[in-house]
């Protein structure tokens, strides 16, 4: 029987038998109350186990005025905790409000073209071509997914184009509250066998979706009182000033614009994986609506009403092909624990909560960079990892980390193994 005809329990026998698992590897795989192994084997391909990652909750969200605690699936010490910090301080002010625009995921029909005919005189036959056909093209469409228009979705446009011995047709579906891939995929194969009975002489290459999703975007803006900036040692004002010059470098700087754009997709990637949507869909999206020209997502000024105090205004415009419904959104217990926390969002609010996520970890990260540095934040939690890595356990994990903090300079693996050598010596 060959691996990938065998069943999770069959294939572990396997690889125990070949010596590739130990025993405590068997236990580390046994099935996970949070995705049971009746679940995970039909979602995914030769499936041994499950992989856990933290889930925790951003607090403070204010977002159109609903109070949010965001479910977060994240590895990463200090990602939660700089949401919550950011989102408190723009809750202060009235919180996020967003605008969602979802018209639509593109798909592209591409034909061989052997026909040599100039590019301008087959535009023109094509858009011809589409207009005798357009109401065959949407019926084979509905066809194809015949409850999607119920559920307010449907093809909403086709166009054409020819480049380069290319002929490539361009449609946009509305997947109504699913992020769609294969909703969409599914229409674009259906259209594709249509179009080539009417197009004798051009070569089939390709139907699928498009993850440049322009179309599907959304727009999140928050105001920050200078108060709500200041730190110890240096005013609300000189920290917004030097948000705002972080924020102008970032745009002229292909090196940090990489880094800045990180540490907002920390806070969205993990809002996208705890609610089972599809962070390479999103991550696809998000990098192809930047060029040189604009090099990350959100802007950074400086409000000014008169004699009024300032107030520090950012915005996030960013691509979100998500959904609300189906695909692992359905299937995987723990996306739906999530979207219950949230209280069942529309795929139009959870990409306004979202991007109001990546908004607050942009603003807590330039924060945290331009006054004492990045590494301040990060460390308390690095320090709770490097104990965990030394094999401290129970109460020794809070003992070690406290140990470790008196020192962060020196802190290290071999010290945090000495240190917790020290700590058991003492405590015999």
């Amino acid at each position: 029987m060959k691996f990938y005809e065998r069943d999770t329990e069959s294939r572990l026998r396997l690889l125990a038998a070949e010596g590739s698992l130990a025993t405590q590897d068997l236990e580390l795989l046994s099935d996970c109350a949070a995705l049971p192994r009746a679940v995970a084997e039909h979602l995914i391909e030769n499936q041994i186990g499950v992989f856990p990652v933290p889930l925790g909750l951003a607090e403070h969200m204010l977002v159109d005025g609903h109070a949010y605690r965001v479910p977060m699936a994240t590895e990463e010490p200090s990602v939660i905790a700089a949401v919550s910090n950011a989102a408190q301080r723009v809750a202060r002010s009235g919180g996020f409000h967003t605008q969602v625009l979802r018209e639509g995921i593109p798909a592209q029909i591409v034909f061989l073209d052997h026909s040599h005919t100039r590019e301008d005189v087959q535009a023109t036959q094509m858009q011809e071509f589409l207009a005798a056909r357009q109401d065959t093209i949407t019926c084979v469409a509905d066809d194809a997914h015949p409850t999607l228009r119920s559920h307010g979705g449907g093809l909403r446009s086709v166009t054409a184009q020819a480049h380069d011995g290319f002929l490539e047709f361009d449609l946009l579906i509305d997947p109504g509250e699913a992020m769609g891939a294969n909703i969409v995929n599914t229409i674009a194969q259906a259209v594709a066998r249509y179009l080539g009975s009417q197009l004798p002489g051009h070569e089939p290459l390709m139907a699928i979706l498009s993850n440049a999703t322009a179309q599907q975007r959304v727009r999140a803006s928050a105001e920050i009182t200078m108060q709500s900036l200041a730190t110890s040692d240096m005013s609300g004002e000189t920290v917004a000033r030097r948000i705002v010059e972080a924020a102008r470098f970032a745009q002229c700087s292909g090196l940090r614009a990489a880094t800045h754009n990180k540490g907002v997709m920390n806070g969205i990637n993990a809002v996208v994986l705890a609610t089972g949507n599809d962070t390479r869909n999103v991550g696809a999206a998000a990098y192809a609506d930047l060029d040189d020209s604009r090099r990350t997502w959100t802007t950074w000024t400086i409000r000014t009403e008169g004699r009024k105090p300032g107030l520090l205004r950012g915005t996030i415009d960013i691509p979100l092909p998500i959904g609300s419904v189906g695909a692992a959104i359905s299937t995987l217990p723990m996306a739906g624990l999530a979207m219950r926390l949230l209280g069942q969002p529309s795929a139009s609010q959870l990409m306004g909560i979202m991007a109001s996520v990546g908004l607050a970890s942009n603003l807590s990260a330039m924060r945290a960079l331009v006054t004492r540095g990045i590494q301040a934040g990060h460390m308390k939690l690095q320090l709770s990892s490097l104990a965990m890595m030394a094999g401290a356990q129970g109460r020794e994990l809070d003992d070690l980390t406290a140990a470790l903090r008196h020192n962060p300079a020196q802190a290290n693996l071999t010290e945090a193994r000495r240190l917790l050598t020290q700590l058991r010596a003492d405590g015999e």
